[in-house]
């Protein structure tokens, strides 16, 4: 499977702005206004018709730049949940076109909504059409508050959108350039998150040493709010001090950690490789189409949320299907992988902070122009989409970076 660096990296669903229980009412225009908030863009709870109102509104022509991009990104996000792709991505293009030649009055909002746009292109399966919002989202920020965290992250998001293209060598290259300059900028925590990315590409290129030398850096940082970050490159370490073996390294990784470690919710410790979905004729044999007829032609798309609790022991238990497309036969491997994963055991026993988890898989493929045809279909190279969908996490919570593979 291919996975793109960071792919998650502080998304929680489709925007970077993060997670509100109930909606907070829109903001007013600002003379020069910054990054959005985090219980500005995604609720919980919010009635999917009043969501939709408040859009409508500003399709009408009612809102500023803000206010539009916020219920837009409120809606789609709701549809987006209820495996309603590809009229999620009507929404957020129809949004990007009203807010276009006002986009420079309020690059923050702007980028949020295409950072939006990409994350359900890349579900959807439009690789061309997630790249072009990424690097607008880049682009934006870069014009407008380059030494920005937002901007930072946009450029990391950019990275991984290209490392299948660039290779491991570039990426990490990108990586430690990015780094760099957010040291540079005041950004500790951005440079933090490279280097975690750039150590784990060189782990996977058994150039164990420098891998070391770069945890060990983010380790000592100091920086406000950096806990999480430390916390995933100490267990990284040990990964590479106990390095590949089957489970009795697995339980040398788990005997090794200290109850520092074991604070603050759930870190993925180890799990078996994703596997590779099925090719796009045994889609087909599946299941009928989920519903979404209109979902790009081709290979269909189906989704499923999975649940499961991560014990005080770090096993992980109760794995099910909890919602999704019709007959998910083609989730099984999914369940199976999921179920031998290991996390960092609770301190306390009683402890089951962010330990119900909920995460978002979908069998998607690549667009393509099928032979003897002008029109681009899904069809290409199947491949599983992730998103971690868990409400309340922690918020320090910083899982280990993923890398091209």
């Amino acid at each position: 499977m291919a996975t793109r660096l960071f792919a998650a990296t502080g998304l929680l669903m489709l925007s970077t702005a993060g997670l509100a229980q109930s909606p907070a009412p829109l903001n007013p225009a600002a003379a020069n206004p910054g990054p959005l908030q985090r219980d500005e863009i995604v609720v919980v709870g919010a009635k999917l018709a009043d969501l939709k109102a408040a859009m409508e509104r500003c399709e009408a022509g009612g809102c500023t730049v803000r206010e539009d991009v916020i219920a837009t990104v409120r809606y789609a996000e709701a549809q987006f949940r209820n495996g309603q792709y590809h009229d999620a991505r009507k929404v957020l293009g129809r949004s990007v076109s009203r807010t276009r030649t006002a986009a420079d009055s309020d690059p923050f909002a702007v980028a949020e909504l295409q950072t939006a746009r990409a994350t359900v292109a890349w579900h959807y399966g439009d690789q061309r059409e997630a790249l072009r919002a990424t690097a607008e989202a880049s682009r934006l920020l870069g014009d407008h508050a380059p030494q920005s965290a937002n901007a930072l992250m946009a450029r990391m998001r950019m990275i991984a959108a290209q490392a299948h293209n660039f290779g491991t060598l570039h990426t990490m290259d990108r990586l430690r350039f990015l780094a760099d300059d957010a040291r540079a900028a005041g950004q500790p925590l951005v440079a933090m998150r490279a280097d975690l990315g750039r150590a784990n590409m060189l782990y996977r290129l058994r150039r164990e040493k420098e891998a070391l030398s770069v945890l060990d850096s983010v380790v000592a940082n100091a920086a406000p709010n950096g806990d999480g970050l430390r916390k995933a490159a100490q267990i990284l370490r040990l990964r590479l001090t106990v390095k590949d073996g089957g489970s009795d390294a697995v339980e040398a990784l788990i005997a090794s950690l200290g109850d520092d470690l074991k604070r603050g919710g759930p870190v993925l410790l180890w799990a078996p490789r994703m596997p590779e979905p099925d090719g796009a004729p045994a889609m087909e044999s599946i299941a009928p189409r989920t519903g979404d007829r209109r979902s790009g032609g081709g290979t269909p798309l189906r989704w499923v949320d999975i649940g499961f609790t991560v014990e005080p022991d770090g096993r992980v238990s109760d794995v099910e299907v909890l919602r999704g497309s019709p007959r998910a036969v083609w989730a099984a491997p999914l369940l199976k992988t999921i179920a031998q994963r290991r996390y960092t055991p609770a301190a306390d026993p009683g402890d089951m902070q962010g330990r119900q988890r909920v995460e978002r898989y979908t069998l998607t493929a690549d667009f393509i122009i099928p032979g003897q045809s002008l029109i681009r279909q899904r069809g290409g190279r199947t491949r599983f989409e992730q998103m971690d969908l868990t409400v309340a996490a922690p918020p320090e919570s910083a899982p280990s970076p993923s890398v091209p593979s």
